[in-house]
């Protein structure tokens, strides 16, 4: 797994490239508690994910993470465990995390 991360203002931008498993998670939270403590945004561009399973779930809530999530450029394979996990567990709020109706951006959450 390969992970680019962009710092600016309190915000970060992690970008991992390949497949978010159980294999790579460990390798993501990583990215997720070496941030500097002043940021309080995190994006996700998810334009270079090939490949997510539950994982992926786990590392988007993961309670150490900054207050504000957004992903951005959801994959085909992301959108679809995104729905599922939105069908399966409604009231888990995977949907707030589903791209917005056409003209309205990248979702922003917290967590």
């Amino acid at each position: 797994m390969y992970v680019t991360t962009e710092l600016h203002g309190r915000g970060a931008t992690l970008t991992p490239r390949g497949d978010i498993d159980f294999e790579a998670l460990d390798q993501l939270r990583a990215c997720l508690t070496g941030l500097p403590d002043t940021v309080a945004e995190v994006t996700w561009d998810l334009h270079a994910v090939t490949f997510m399973d539950i994982a992926g779930l786990h590392l988007i809530s993961t309670p150490t993470a900054p207050a504000q999530v957004t992903l951005t450029n959801l994959t085909p394979p992301v959108t679809h465990l995104l729905e599922v996990a939105t069908a399966t567990f409604p009231d888990r709020g995977w949907d707030r995390h589903l791209p917005a109706p056409v003209g309205r951006g990248a979702v922003r959450t917290t967590v």
